[in-house]
C-alpha cells in the first residue's frame, strides 16, 4: 500500500483515458508505480477534481479493490488536505482521517480485520492531542449509550424511502447495470456504500466502505446518488440527518 502523503506528481505521465465527467481521469501504473501500458498495469489511479482547491485520488489494485482515497489541495498531489482512507487487501477500511495542509488533523480511526474500531487519535495540525485504545473507546461508547437511552424524546422517526424497503430495492434493481469493465474481468462481489440522508431528504456524502473493483464501486456510488429524495429522519420536533449503509451484490452475467 502507498504510504500517506506520497508524492503522486511523479506518476502523472500517461493518462489512460478520461471519463464522460470532465473532472475525472484514469491512470495506470506498473508494479513499481511507474506509468505504463495497460497490458503491464498493476494499479489503477482515478483523479477527480472536487473543486479548484480539492483534488481526490483513488488508488486501486488494477483488477481488485481500493487501496487508498487521498485528498489534496493541489492537482499535483503535493499538499494533503482533506479526507484520507486506507483499505486492507479485502477491500474493507483499515484506517481513515483528515489532513490539513500536509498534517494529520482532527480524529483518525484504526480498524481491525473485522471492521471493529480499536484505536482513535485526535490531532491538531499534526500535534497529537489524544489517543484512545479499545478499552477507552468501549467505555466512551457505553456512556454515550446510557445518555442516549436516558434522553427524553418527543417524537422519533427513521429516514425512509417512499414506498418502504420494497420500493427501495425495486428502484435499485430497475436502475443498476453491470459494468463492462467488471464483466471483462469476471469480477463479482458485494460493494457496501455509506451515505447520509440530510434534513431535507437529499442523499449526500456517498462513500464506499467495502470495495470490490473500480467499475463496480463506481456503479454502486452512481445508483445511490441517483436516488430520489427520501423522507428525512425526525426527532424532537424537527428533521435531522441520518446515516445509512447499503450493500450491493454484483454477479457476473451469464
Amino acid at each position: 500500500m502507498k504510504t500517506l502523503f506520497t508524492l503522486t506528481a511523479l506518476f502523472l505521465t500517461v493518462c489512460l483515458f478520461a471519463q464522460k465527467d470532465n473532472n475525472v481521469s484514469l491512470y495506470v501504473f506498473d508494479e513499481n508505480w511507474k506509468a505504463c501500458k495497460i497490458e503491464q498495469a498493476k494499479y489503477l489511479g482515478c483523479l477527480r477534481k472536487l473543486s479548484d482547491t480539492a483534488y481526490q485520488w483513488k488508488y486501486y489494485h488494477f483488477d481488485g479493490p481500493l487501496m487508498t482515497i487521498e485528498t489534496y489541495k493541489d492537482k499535483d498531489g503535493t499538499i494533503p488536505h482533506g479526507s484520507f482512507i486506507f483499505f486492507g487487501g479485502d477491500g474493507k477500511i483499515d484506517s481513515s482521517g483528515t489532513t490539513y495542509e500536509g498534517k494529520k488533523n482532527n480524529w483518525w480511526y484504526y480498524m481491525t480485520d473485522s471492521s471493529t474500531l480499536f484505536r482513535k487519535e485526535k490531532y491538531d495540525k499534526g500535534k497529537l492531542l489524544e489517543r484512545m485504545d479499545t478499552t477507552a473507546i468501549r467505555l466512551a461508547n457505553e456512556e454515550k449509550e446510557r445518555e442516549w437511552n436516558n434522553r427524553v424524546v418527543k417524537d422519533e422517526i427513521e429516514a425512509s424511502f417512499d414506498g418502504g424497503e420494497k420500493a427501495w430495492v425495486k428502484f435499485i434493481q430497475k436502475n443498476i447495470t453491470f459494468p463492462e469493465r467488471a464483466n471483462k474481468l469476471s469480477k463479482s462481489g458485494t460493494v457496501v456504500v455509506e451515505f447520509i440522508v440530510d434534513s431535507k431528504g437529499n442523499v449526500t456524502n456517498v462513500e464506499v466502505v467495502q470495495s470490490v473493483e473500480y467499475s463496480l464501486d463506481e456503479e454502486a456510488i452512481r445508483i445511490i446518488k441517483k436516488s430520489p429524495k427520501w423522507n428525512p429522519a425526525y426527532m424532537d420536533g424537527h428533521n435531522v440527518k441520518a446515516y445509512r449503509k447499503q450493500p450491493l451484490t454484483f454477479q457476473v452475467p451469464r
